[in-house]
């Protein structure tokens, strides 16, 4: 089996090394578009990165990241922000950003940074492309570590790992360092100090419970695909229904509700699903899309609409995050746009533009552009204000929306 499929290299791997290439990337505004706007664009500010690729702290718009994948934020201003490419766990606060977790023990003959597994002192452990990241009630940090196949756990004192042994596989156990895991991309942590992981390539949700017993909820996919002539590879699936035999193609994005339960972001599927821990039911919330697979593909077809739940449209949808008054904001990232399901209705909370998909513009100032979308959303938050925060893996940047969600859609 090879370890990266289509989503995860569009993601990570070929945004890295088109990263690699460019060094930096300069957006431009397709100005002959500005005037098709169907909704005035929201607030937008860079709050860190200067768009180069590199591992620069400092002051926030000074520093640099490679490709930033996932962020985290802790009631008391502190952002976290995994820097994958850099193999590194970042943070801001106060303006600032620092290197939180993890440091760099070697590079590759380009000098970049190469990545391993390494518990330790913050200062002194290693990652390898880490992306999802989850804060539990006492502030404690955990890390979905794509590269190394595990689930990491940082405290304030130490790194370490909680689930997987840095192999690939696919295998629970009564501890989770018994467990493997196969590029998992994100978690969240329950009140109880449970974890719940997107196991991405494996097309599961798993839990590892507070005694570290590691178990698998849903169906694993038996389904497989002929890439090419005599290339074979294993396939998610999609299966809405009983818990147990309900099936994900590469879930990339997860998040708790105020009643414990489980929102998806089904990314292969091009789907939003939910899953209730109480009744064991998984059900498709939002996104529409063929009831099949095409021959010898890996992934549903993706498109773009906003509306109806039931007929609104996904392009690889990736990082999920709850609002105070119950909505679900959602990078939809290969649409380059951050969508809202709320109250029935999915909307588009940047500016859309009339009789096209949506296009790759960004700014670097509030209100620089008068059409925000972005090149690569991959991860939201919500901060204590209502503030929706962005990473966008491309521009090496993460951003700052602030938005009137009611007017969303117009």
């Amino acid at each position: 089996m090879k370890p990266l499929k289509q989503t995860i290299r569009m993601a990570t791997l070929m945004i890295g090394l088109l990263a690699l290439s460019t060094a930096a990337v300069t957006p431009t505004l397709a100005e002959e578009n500005v005037g098709q706007l169907v909704q005035t664009a929201p607030s937008v500010v860079t709050v860190a990165g200067n768009g180069l690729f590199g591992e620069d702290n400092g002051a926030a718009l000074s520093a640099s990241f490679r490709t930033p994948m996932s962020i985290a934020m802790h009631p008391d201003g502190m952002v976290y922000i995994a820097d994958t490419k850099s193999h590194l766990i970042r943070k801001l606060f106060q303006g600032n950003i620092s290197t939180f977790a993890g440091f760099t023990f070697s590079e590759d003959s380009k000098g970049f940074p190469i990545g391993t597994l390494y518990d330790g002192a913050a200062n002194l452990s290693v990652f390898q492309n880490p992306q999802g990241l989850s804060l539990d009630s006492q502030g404690n940090l955990y890390v979905a570590d794509t590269g190394n196949h595990s689930i990491r756990k940082i405290t304030s004192l130490w790194v370490s790992t909680i689930g997987g042994d840095g192999v690939m596989g696919n295998r629970d156990g009564k501890n989770g360092k018994d467990a493997r895991f196969h590029s998992p991309a994100d978690l969240a942590v329950a009140p109880d100090g449970t974890v719940y992981v997107a196991d991405t390539l494996n097309h599961v949700i798993r839990k590892i419970a507070v005694d570290g017993t590691v178990t698998t909820l849903n169906s694993p996919s038996k389904r497989v695909v002929e890439l090419s002539p005599g290339d074979i590879e294993p396939a998610g699936d999609f299966q809405d229904g009983p818990l147990e035999s309900a099936k994900f193609n590469e879930p990339s994005g997860i998040c708790l509700d105020a009643t414990g339960n489980l929102y998806v972001s089904d990314t292969g599927n091009q789907r939003i699903r939910y899953i209730d821990l109480q009744q064991k039911t998984v059900t498709t919330v939002a996104g529409h899309t063929s009831s099949k697979y095409a021959s010898n593909s890996l992934y549903m077809d993706g498109s773009y609409a906003d509306g109806d739940p039931a007929m609104a449209q996904f392009q690889f949808p990736r990082g999920i995050a709850m609002t105070a008054d119950g909505g679900l904001v959602i990078a939809d990232s290969m649409n380059h746009v951050v969508r809202y399901l709320h109250d029935g209705k999915v909307s588009t909370l940047t500016g859309t533009l009339q009789d096209s998909k949506p296009e790759t513009i960004s700014t670097t100032d509030a209100g620089a552009s008068p059409a925000v979308l972005f090149q690569l959303p991959v991860d939201v938050a919500v901060d204590i204000s209502g503030a929706i925060w962005v990473v966008d893996a491309f521009s090496n940047t993460v951003l700052q929306m602030h938005i009137n969600k009611n007017d969303a859609g117009r």
